[in-house]
């Protein structure tokens, strides 16, 4: 599927996104989820013009359902905002503060978290298709049924997170922390999982069709009814603490 094909289907244009952007700001403030009219920062309002959110003070704000397709939020503190059912199809998050925002139902398609701060957000049912996370906080999230497919997570913390019965398809997991993490019914085929720490990890009902697994850490990883069918095993520490070695499995 083209990633941009994909982003534009079904979408409203990025003018009525502005004017959307523009009528849920008011409607924080006169909700009383922000400073009054004459305390809101002329910056935010000029960014609904331009695009540019970039080292932006937004927590707190509500931003549900509203299109930033394209928008550049560098360095923005987002922290505890709601950002559910909005559109950020290749946005640029890196260094982004969203800890604790709520980004439910959300479309992220193509979007970079680089070192993107994202701890004890909500994503559930999210689309996050081909976005970049590399070194991206996702410690302690909640992210039930959402598609990361063919995502990058390269050295990502998501330490004691829960990705219930989301699909991972194809992304890269090399070097991931997710030490204690939930993955119950995840399907992971074809991922990258090399050097992931994954210790005490919740892979019941998984599939891990093909998975590579090189040097990966499954101590104490809980393996009920996983589908390890394909996988690649070489120097893999195995559930019960053992080391598969080469040319063994786990099982």
């Amino acid at each position: 599927m083209n990633i941009f094909n994909a982003q534009m289907a079904g979408r409203g244009s990025m003018e009525l996104g502005k004017s959307m952007m523009a009528i849920v700001i008011i409607l924080s403030i006169l909700s009383g989820c922000t400073a009054p009219p004459d305390k809101v920062d002329p910056a935010v309002l000029e960014a609904l013009e331009t695009g540019d959110f970039r080292y932006l003070d937004l927590s707190g704000l509500n931003l549900a359902n509203t299109n930033f397709d394209g928008t550049n939020w560098t360095n923005a503190n987002a922290s505890g905002s709601d950002l559910s059912g909005s559109d950020f199809g290749v946005v640029d998050f890196t260094y982004a503060d969203l800890s604790e925002a709520n980004m439910n139902e959300g479309f992220f398609l193509g979007a970079n978290f680089f070192s993107a701060d994202i701890a004890f957000s909500e994503m559930k049912y999210s689309n996050f298709f081909y976005s970049s996370l590399i070194f991206a906080n996702l410690s302690h999230t909640i992210a039930f049924e959402s598609d990361f497919e063919s995502a990058n997570f390269e050295n990502a913390d998501m330490t004691e997170s829960n990705f219930r019965d989301s699909v991972f398809k194809n992304s890269n997991l090399h070097l991931i922390k997710a030490s204690n993490a939930g993955f119950r019914g995840v399907v992971f085929d074809g991922a990258n999982m090399t050097y992931a720490d994954l210790n005490f990890a919740d892979l019941t009902d998984a599939s891990l069709k093909g998975v590579d697994l090189q040097f990966s850490d499954l101590t104490g990883a809980i393996v009920d009814g996983t589908d390890f069918s394909g996988a690649v095993w070489h120097y893999t520490v195995c559930p019960d603490g053992t080391n598969s070695g080469e040319g063994r499995d786990c099982f």
